[in-house]
Order: C-alpha cells, then sequence, then structure tokens
C-alpha cells in the first residue's frame, strides 16, 4: 500500500544505493513476490542498517522508505511507527521542514497512528495544514487524495460516517479528474467510501460501490493485489452484516488467500481475517472450522485488517 519511492531521491540526482544496500532490497524484492515474508523483512531490515553505516543520506532515505513500507503492507503497524519516525527526522533535516513532499510521511505516519487505535497522536499531526497546502499547491495530486482517505479514516473511527463519505466523495472527485478510475488507487477509494457507508446503515450503497471497485479489479487483472483483499474483505463484512453469511464466507477465503500470499501467515492482518472467518463460521453451523480457525488467529494475534487508503493509501498502492 505504500510503495512509493520516496521524493527525496530527486533531490539527490537519482542517487543510488550502495552496492551492499542495493544487494538486501533487491533480495528484499524478490522474497516478497515469493510470499517470503519474514525473509523479506529480515532483508529490510538488514538494508537499513546497511544504509545506516554508508553514510550518504540518500542510501538511508529510500532504504527507510522502502522498509516503512514494507511493515505498513503487512500490517506491522508497531514496527512501522518508528521506522516512519525516523524518515521523518530525516527528510526535514535534507528538505527543510517545509518541504512540501514530507506531507507524504506524515500522512503514513497518521495512517499507522490510526490502526494503532492512538488517535490523539494522529490528530495532533498537522494534517489540515498539509490538505490546505495541497488544496492551493497541487489540487490535482496523488498527494491530495491520499490525505483525504486519511482524514476520512480518522473521520470513521471518531463515529462520523456521514463526514468520512464526503471526505471520500471528494477524494474520488480528484479521480476523475485525473481520469484514472481504473486503478488500485481507484479501488481503494471506493472501498473507503463503501466503509463510511457501512457504517452508516447504508448496506446497500455499500455492496454497490464494492462490487464497482471488484469489477475494475477484475478487468485490469489485479487478482492477486491488496488492493482486491481489501474488496473482498470489505464484502465479506457487508454480507455478514446484513446476514449473507454464505456469501461473506467465499470472500474471505478469498481475501486470506491474498493476504497470507502479501503479508505472511503470521501477519496481524491474517490473524484478524482468520478470527473473523471463525466468526461466519459459526453462524453457518460449521463448528470444527471455525474452531480450527479461531485456533490460528490466537496463535497470529489478531488486529484489525484496515488496508485503509493512503496510497496510504494502497491497500492496494503499489501491488
Amino acid at each position: 500500500m505504500f510503495r512509493t519511492i520516496l521524493f527525496i531521491l530527486c533531490s539527490f540526482s537519482a542517487a543510488l544505493c550502495s552496492p551492499a544496500t542495493n544487494a538486501h532490497l533487491e533480495r528484499a524484492a524478490l522474497l516478497e513476490t515469493q510470499g517470503r515474508i519474514e525473509q523479506a523483512s529480515a532483508e529490510f531490515k538488514a538494508a537499513v542498517e546497511s544504509a545506516a553505516r554508508s553514510a550518504d543520506p540518500a542510501d538511508l532515505v529510500r532504504s527507510l522508505d522502502l522498509a516503512c513500507a514494507h511493515y505498513q503492507d503487512i500490517g506491522q503497524a508497531a514496527q512501522s511507527e518508528p521506522c516512519l519516525r525516523r524518515l521523518l527526522t530525516l527528510s526535514q533535516d535534507l528538505l527543510g521542514p517545509n518541504a512540501l513532499s514530507l506531507n507524504r510521511i506524515v500522512n503514513r505516519l497518521a495512517c499507522v497512528y490510526i490502526e494503532l487505535r492512538r488517535l490523539g497522536q494522529a490528530e495532533r499531526l498537522p494534517l489540515g495544514k498539509w490538505l490546505a497546502r495541497l488544496e492551493s499547491e497541487a489540487p490535482l495530486s496523488t498527494d491530495r487524495i491520499d490525505l483525504l482517505g486519511t482524514l476520512a479514516a480518522l473521520a470513521l473511527v471518531r463515529g462520523n460516517p456521514s463526514q468520512s463519505a464526503a471526505l471520500n466523495r471528494e477524494a474520488w472527485a480528484i479521480i476523475e479528474k485525473r481520469g484514472e478510475t481504473q486503478t488500485t488507487s481507484a479501488m481503494t477509494a471506493l472501498n473507503n467510501l463503501a466503509i463510511a457507508y457501512r457504517e452508516a446503515k447504508r448496506y446497500q450503497e455499500s455492496e454497490e460501490t464494492l462490487l464497482r471497485a471488484l469489477g475494475i479489479g477484475e478487468r485490469a487483472g489485479f487478482t492477486d493485489t491488496l488492493a482486491m483483499a481489501y474488496t473482498h474483505a470489505n464484502l465479506a463484512y457487508v454480507y455478514q452484516a446484513t446476514r449473507r453469511y454464505s456469501e461473506a464466507d467465499r470472500h474471505v477465503v478469498r481475501t486470506l488467500a491474498i493476504v497470507e500470499l502479501r503479508c505472511g501467515p503470521a501477519s496481524p492482518r491474517t490473524g484478524a481475517l482468520l478470527d473473523f472467518h471463525a466468526a461466519v463460521l459459526r453462524k453457518l453451523g460449521r463448528k470444527t472450522e471455525a474452531r480450527a480457525a479461531e485456533s490460528r488467529a490466537r496463535a497470529v494475534g489478531a488486529s484489525a485488517f484496515t488496508g485503509h487508503s493512503v496510497d496510504v493509501a494502497d491497500l492496494a498502492r503499489r501491488r
């Protein structure tokens, strides 16, 4: 969701990482594609350590950016937070505290705080200031789309689905103006809007919005992306809320297949989905399968599957 090579690299004439750091990053990327998530995490950690030894700021920035994105993608919010803070401090030192590009790191940090339910810290970040600047200086940017998605998520967890829906509709309007309605970012924006509808108990609108996102993914071949997993998961939640348990089961099974591949079987996202699947299975009277899912969920430790949008997105983002 968050894999965007940082703006900062451009400020260093596209400087490359050292050979040692590059080797770790290349291995990490390969391991991710193979679904070997724990090994990929170890390589990202090694890349950051190598970059820190190189004394090259661009080297360290790129490694931190990719490592933070990896942790966010796999649902390891607790590891993402110190990584992003370190990245923000270094970037402020390099670019100055007012560089517009810093909004991306601040936004990602807000998403982590929302996922950790540390809402006070998310609200203390200057999100409104960055949004005002983006409205003035980059009104059709993906940065503005992402920040609107984050503010919408914050409104939702604060119990204001109508405000969340309005912010998500504003983000969607920008996507339409950009002509990017068939992308993973479009899928993420539609998912976020659907969640707002669901929380307002507008289940039919939520389902219709999610089916629209699903259609985008199917037509574009985004089959095994986190954006598609996000969509299947949200459909499962809608169907559970409307007591359509067989349909919920079908979608959560598909979600699990993608999330276990992309995030790993030990990811908090996997644990949360297993716990949810167990509840659906019990409603279907499949108690043995429910107990097995619960046992796996306890082994993993559950934490909500929030593929939330900030390119934050991106559950999609980049997958």
